[in-house]
């Protein structure tokens, strides 16, 4: 990180997004062709984040030609750089990352655009559930774990529909929270994966107790039948 090549915490990732679908082929709640979907999803990211590479190097080569410059004239005391926010400014790549693939129940929604170095939080599909507090000391990245979560403000009304071949917990969503993701607070909710990123979103309670039984069995490319 030093010189922002950004290639650990690309590799880091990397390994974040595809443990979880190896875990769940292996343990038998997850399709093979999961695997699939690591491709699609990490290669856009790897794309954008050598792009970043590249521009900081070059920032990089920038500042040691004016420094060098510099102490050509004589000039001790180096000059303040100006480009050091633009420089350091990862968290769009490092937490605005948001994928499309068979892993993601994203509709008719428009592919995502690349974050570059800016971080907006949301909770679209695809994307990377945001942090904000649930209770004093408990956010909602503390209900992420080794298992699918449904953050709902009507728990009971999904728990229901929870089905025992997946590893799925559900946990209740302050229904004063409900309108920054655009839910109803009589049910709607939020799919999250075990890598932290929104598989689906339901902005209304679904009249079929099968919803979300099919919507695991499609994001972990499994058949419902099996």
């Amino acid at each position: 990180m030093r010189i922002g090549g950004l290639g650990m915490n690309a590799g880091v990732a990397d390994v974040h997004n595809l443990c979880w679908k190896l875990a769940g082929v292996l343990h038998g709640w997850a399709g093979p062709s999961l695997l699939g979907t690591y491709g699609p999803e990490r290669e856009p990211v790897a794309r954008e984040t050598l792009r970043q590479a590249v521009g900081n190097t070059r920032l990089l080569m920038q500042v040691q030609d004016l420094r060098t410059e510099q102490l050509r004239r004589g000039v001790s005391a180096p000059v303040e750089l100006p480009w050091s926010e633009r420089y350091f400014a990862q968290l769009g790549l490092v937490l605005g990352a948001a994928y499309r693939s068979e892993a993601v129940l994203a509709g008719d929604a428009e592919p995502p655009e690349p974050s570059g170095t800016e971080y907006v939080p949301t909770a679209e599909p695809g994307h990377r559930m945001p942090h904000h507090w649930l209770t004093p000391d408990r956010s909602t990245l503390d209900t992420v774990g080794e298992w699918f979560t449904l953050l709902t403000p009507a728990p009971d009304r999904w728990q229901r529909q929870a089905v025992a071949r997946w590893p799925l917990r559900v946990a209740a969503l302050p229904r004063e929270h409900a309108d920054r993701y655009r839910l109803s607070p009589h049910g709607g909710a939020l799919l999250v994966r075990p890598d932290g990123h929104v598989a689906g979103r339901w902005e209304e309670p679904p009249s079929d107790d099968s919803t979300l039984g099919h919507a695991l069995s499609t994001v972990t490319s499994q058949s419902p039948a099996r």
